[in-house]
């Protein structure tokens, strides 16, 4: 195809290049225009929250309460774990709270086999003051949910990732957790749990540890050789550890990423046979966690944004036309106070101080500095002749959007971390991203990996880290059959609130028409849900499976793995698959684009426990879908 060139590409290259954030960071992303935008934002489908607040992961896709239909569970960091019922017909319900407080990882899967959904969720630790055990509930199919005890027999830790896998293919779900360690948790805290009779787990041993921040794991199979893999991720390097006979073992990390393993930063990591070869490759996505003051001012719009954690500060003073305004005010437990001019007045402000709020200030109300600032919390004050300064003492993160500043302050420098695509060369990766044309090196948080416009070939979405000050446009690729990707121009995802940096990114078709929409959230944002526009034709043909239990019940369909042959490709995916970095969910719907692909010669499903089964097709483009299994 040839590339059409337009003026939106000088647009979306002074977004790429990071313009407003460092004086212009390098970034040679070339757009291609292809028509219409593809996507487009629906508000009125699921009810999310108005309102911006922290979040900790992917939304998990699962059928929890076993309609047919995948519903929706979110995870609101310190707030709320909440699960949004699929109504059918395009439509959910208001959400429903499975538990409150500072939660992490959640695992989705019938680990008991008694036919209902189980979670898992991993719970913080406090900064290390207050560990705690993983809680675990049980979905009935009346949407009522059981349990909310702790496990016994397991050590306290600062959970993050829990993933259920089955190690030693016996049908039975095992339990990986992943924490950041304590000091006194000398051996780390990556533990492998067996279970034992479905509902009681086992430690077995500690597995190995990536370097600081490197608890971000993921579940693939490196070899093909249908057993489990690991990588422990997210901090200086990379782990790979690999399945053994059993329920052991080892670390492969040479073997399988040689000096790949020094990667650093990467935020998460997903799947994605870009050849249909039938091995799974892996795209990274990579960004800092944010840990130290970051700066960003757009000049189109004057706005300037600011994140500052754990420490006592001022930033530069600002120039702004007219009142004081400050929007998506965010500041963590414990410090949500806020004080204004020489003499420190309180402001009494509504709503909660760990989401979204607003504040506006008269030169007369905020007039003056204090001369100390020592009361824990947020300080704002006039200076005269249009001259505002912001500073804070505090023991936790604070951001926020301040409005008409007319002067440009210094800004952070954010340091380039390219995306990588990494190429699967018989359980040995190598750096194929150059090749393939994806030339992104600003920080990503998060892709998914999908055939958006179902022509037999897997594309990438990604979302930028982004400059909270402005609005961002996200990144989506199109593969060209394998042997390149161009980003498009206008695909229409643009996050548009203010105050936000790119969280997490899933896949599913939520209304039925036979191609794959988007769900995704900001950190310090909202939850969106955009709907693929994808116009069906000959062109653009599909399948999709619903896999269930295996024949005998033996096994649940989380690790299920399909493979389809069709006009000389080979295409293989696998229930659980995902880029989330510390949850792991049953999405037993598994959709694969065929293009003008009308014939498929096999398809089969091979369950975690061997067991396996032929399916013959003889429907396309029905986008319910072809049940496989046991329900």
């Amino acid at each position: 195809m040839t590339e059409k060139w337009t003026p939106n590409l000088l647009l979306l290259m002074g977004i790429a290049c990071f313009s407003t954030l460092t004086g212009c960071q390098s970034n040679t992303v070339k757009m291609h225009n292809s028509g219409p935008a593809m996507f487009s934002e629906v508000n009125d489908v699921i009810p999310f929250e108005s309102l911006s607040r922290r979040k900790w992961d992917n939304a998990l896709l699962n059928d929890f309460d076993k309609d047919g239909f995948l519903d929706v569970l979110i995870t609101e960091h310190t707030h709320a774990v909440k699960i949004f019922w699929n109504n059918g017909e395009g439509s959910f319900s208001s959400p429903q709270v499975v538990i409150r407080g500072d939660t992490h990882g959640v695992a989705a899967a019938d680990y008991d086999l008694d036919g209902r959904v189980d979670l898992i969720i991993a719970q913080g630790g406090g900064g290390g003051t207050k560990p705690r055990l993983p809680v675990s509930f049980q979905i009935n199919h009346d949407r009522t949910i059981e349990g909310g005890s702790t496990f016994s027999g397991f050590e306290r830790t600062r959970g993050r990732a829990v993933k259920l896998i089955d190690s030693n293919n016996n049908g039975t779900l095992d339990l990986v957790l992943s924490a950041f360690p304590l000091s006194r948790q000398k051996q780390g805290a990556n533990h492998l749990y067996q279970n034992l009779n479905g509902n009681q787990f086992k430690f077995i041993d500690y597995l190995p540890n990536a370097k600081w921040l490197g608890y971000k794991t993921l579940v693939t199979d490196f070899n093909n050789d249908n057993k489990d893999d690991i990588v422990f991720y997210g901090g200086a390097n990379m782990v790979a550890v690999l399945a053994q006979p059993g329920l052991n073992y080892r670390n492969a990390t040479n073997q399988v990423f040689g000096e790949l393993k020094n990667t650093s930063h990467v935020s998460s990591i997903t799947e994605i046979d870009y050849d249909n070869d039938g091995d799974n490759d892996l795209l990274l996505t990579r960004a800092k966690h944010q840990f130290e003051r970051q700066t960003f001012y757009s000049h189109d719009d004057k706005q300037f944004a600011f994140f500052a954690r754990n420490e006592q500060f001022v930033l530069e003073d600002l120039n702004i036309s007219g009142d004081f305004e400050i929007e998506n005010l965010q500041m963590a437990y414990p410090h949500f106070d806020v004080f204004v001019g020489e003499n420190k007045q309180p402001l009494m402000l509504t709503g909660h101080g760990g989401s979204e709020r607003k504040i506006k200030l008269t030169p007369e109300q905020a007039r003056g500095w204090p001369t100390k600032l020592d009361k824990k919390g947020l300080y704002i004050g006039y200076l005269g002749e249009g001259i505002w300064r912001l500073g804070g003492d505090i023991n936790s993160p604070a951001a926020g959007v301040i409005k008409r500043v007319t002067k440009a302050p210094k800004v952070t420098d954010i340091e380039p971390l390219p995306v990588m695509l990494l190429e699967n060369q018989h359980g040995h990766f190598i750096d194929a991203t150059a090749k393939l044309g994806i030339d992104v090196t600003e920080p990503t948080t998060s892709a998914v990996a999908g055939d958006f416009n179902n022509d037999g070939w897997i594309d990438l979405f990604l979302l930028r880290y982004g400059n909270p000050a402005m609005q961002n446009e996200q990144l989506l690729f199109l593969n060209k059959q394998g042997q390149s990707f161009v980003a498009q121009a206008n695909h229409g995802v643009i996050s548009r609130e203010l105050g936000a940096t790119g969280g997490s990114v899933e896949k599913f078709d939520y209304d039925n028409d036979g191609d794959l929409d988007l769900i995704y959230s900001n950190e310090r944002g909202r939850w969106h849900l955009f709907k693929n526009q994808l116009k069906h034709d000959a062109q653009h043909n599909f399948v999709v499976f619903n896999i269930g239990y295996s024949l005998n019940k033996q096994a649940a369909s989380l690790g299920a793995v399909l493979k389809v042959n069709a006009c000389g490709q080979t295409y293989q995916q696998k229930v659980g698959g995902s880029s989330s970095p510390f949850s792991i969910s049953e999405n037993n719907r598994l959709h694969i684009g065929l293009g003008n692909c009308t014939d498929i010669s096999s398809a089969s499903v091979r369950w975690s426990n061997a067991e396996q089964l032929n399916i013959v097709v003889k429907e396309l483009n029905n986008p319910e879908g072809l049940w496989v299994g046991s329900k």
